[in-house]
């Protein structure tokens, strides 16, 4: 795509992915295949009107700025961010620095067709570019984001985060395109002031390529779409998934989760994780997560549904509600999937029309009910 070629040079590492890639990881490539981009002209052209009438940060920026993603303007475009509730990014890549751009209530923020964000290198443990963070209705277009992996300055912490959303509810994403962040490329989860859980978060075509943790990290929401995400070469530091669901604590909320036709690829460890085994506790949780139409390609692990753990303290309640995966294809994986000894906490687990793709193999979904089966809340179809 034309508005994204300037990460193909300047921000995407193709071949050589540093130090931090465990051995035995490659990079590949995304197949024109499985490429995120469709189904985007409504909002486009929706994004246009609003950029029509909407402030222009550019005019923030200093007399003779740099298009070139060079210099630091972090404090100019946050203040246009605060003083206006639609905003339209410059034209170009622009430099941010760890601190990173917070939006408003509600609010719109359009990037155009060359409009980036670079991370600044950093020795920070955590950051994060874009911050979503307690407010309400906000909806940001065609967001590109590229983080500091390969120039980070440090080598510790796994907390480098492209897109945050945390305490915030009515949030629409439009084609997120996250590149090389030292962790996740968008992370979902609860207010680390006030506790409230995200709810009601959208992402349509997320493009999430090359960060170091995972992909997308959903820790605690209430009522989130991912509608045709496609998740690559996650790799460098565990879990290293495509989509991790694993909540802290039991003090998280991870229901009304729904996915449309995910694709994972290339991811060093897993392609799709639910880690629930934190999750139980005192309080009585609902789980209900769907999947529709995952595909992964190459991930070492195609899907890992993480069990319960072997004990909890007395009084701690097991989780209701369901999970729904339907129609999954696991192709060219070491492991296609990957379970655990019991799933007692754990809601129902029910996988319709599993479909395994593995070269020199044939059985492979028969093989897969002989391992999993009797266990309690796990049926594989």
């Amino acid at each position: 795509m034309n508005r994204h070629l300037f990460i193909t040079l300047t921000c995407l590492c193709l071949v050589f992915l540093g130090s931090d890639a465990q051995p035995g990881f490659v990079y590949r490539k995304l197949p024109v295949g499985y490429t995120a981009n469709i189904g985007l002209d409504a909002f486009a052209k929706e994004a246009t009107g609003i950029a029509s009438t909407a402030f222009d940060l550019t005019s923030v920026l200093p007399a003779g700025y740099s298009k070139d993603g060079t210099v630091d303007y972090t404090t100019q475009l946050q203040q246009g961010i605060d003083t206006h509730t639609e905003v339209v990014f410059p034209d170009f890549p622009v430099l941010v620095n760890d601190k990173g751009l917070l939006l408003k209530n509600n609010s719109n923020a359009v990037f155009r067709k060359h409009s980036a964000l670079l991370l600044q290198p950093t020795d920070k443990k955590n950051y994060s570019v874009l911050n979503i963070i307690d407010v309400e209705n906000v909806k940001v277009y065609f967001p590109v984001i590229a983080g500091d992996r390969k120039n980070h300055k440090g080598n510790e912490g796994e907390w480098g985060m492209g897109l945050s959303i945390r305490g915030s509810k009515n949030v629409t994403i439009i084609h997120p395109v996250v590149t090389d962040c030292w962790g996740d490329g968008i992370y979902i989860g609860q207010s680390a002031k006030t506790k409230a859980v995200s709810s009601n978060i959208t992402i349509y075509n997320a493009a999430l390529d090359n960060n170091r943790r995972n992909g997308i990290s959903i820790i605690s929401v209430n009522g989130l779409k991912l509608i045709r995400p496609v998740v690559s070469n996650s790799n460098g530091t565990l879990p290293m998934s495509g989509i991790d669901i694993e909540p802290n604590d039991s003090w998280a909320l991870v229901n009304n989760i729904e996915m449309d036709h995910p694709v994972t690829f290339n991811n060093a460890k897993y392609g799709v994780v639910i880690g629930l085994d934190r999750l139980p506790g005192s309080d009585a949780r609902d789980v209900n997560i769907t999947i529709n139409g995952h595909l992964d390609d190459g991930s070492s692990v195609g899907f890992w549904l993480g069990g319960s753990k072997d004990t909890y303290a007395k009084g701690t309640i097991p989780l209701k509600g369901s999970i729904q995966v339907i129609d999954p294809v696991w192709k060219n994986n070491v492991t296609p999937f990957k379970g655990y000894r019991t799933y007692d906490f754990a809601p129902q687990c029910k996988f319709r029309n599993v479909s395994i793709q593995k070269a020199g193999s044939t059985d492979e979904v028969k093989k897969l009910k002989l391992q999993q089966g009797n266990k309690k809340n796990l049926e594989i179809q």
